[in-house]
């Protein structure tokens, strides 16, 4: 928020290692922190423009959340909807419009029925899940899935 990118860019890497070697040693305890810090890392790596090394983080943080998520889908599906969508906003930044499209949609379809339990706690997340996903397909010129849309639609109207 200061401007400071290099500063963030290396306080995200230092959290990543620390991490890193955490998980190694703990998994059950601190993947989920590892997943999350590479989330963070991979934010400040396409803010600085070198996109494939925030790929790399992105992809990463997703694999790591889709393991998590096999094993215990109520507690990490919503961390697989955070990293779907901050790889999403990586490859929009790349102009890989459809893949950022199918990466947030794929954000959406597993957040959605948390969200339908727990609509205030999720609403933030599946709303910006939901404009990037619109822009992205947009950008793709590709139309937006009216049955991934349509369950959620409904709660956010009665939001307003």
């Amino acid at each position: 928020a200061l401007g400071r990118r290099q500063e963030a860019l290396a306080a995200a890497n230092e959290a990543a290692g620390l991490f890193r070697t955490l998980a190694e040693a703990n998994p059950d305890a601190f993947l989920p922190d590892l997943a999350s810090s590479l989330n963070n890392l991979g934010n400040r790596l396409a803010e600085l423009g070198r996109r494939q090394e925030a790929l790399a983080a992105a992809n990463e943080a997703v694999r790591i959340q889709r393991k998590l998520a096999e094993a215990n889908p109520d507690a990490f599906l919503p961390g697989l909807a955070r990293s779907q969508g901050a790889l999403g906003s990586v490859l929009r930044g790349m102009g890989r419009h459809q893949e950022a499209a199918d990466a947030f949609a794929e954000g959406v379809r597993v957040l959605t029925p948390f969200f339908q339990r727990f609509p205030q706690a999720f609403s933030d997340l599946i709303q910006a899940l939901i404009h990037y996903y619109l822009q992205s397909c947009q950008a793709a010129g590709c139309e937006p899935n009216e049955d991934l849309l349509a369950p959620i639609l409904p709660l956010l109207e009665g939001d307003e």
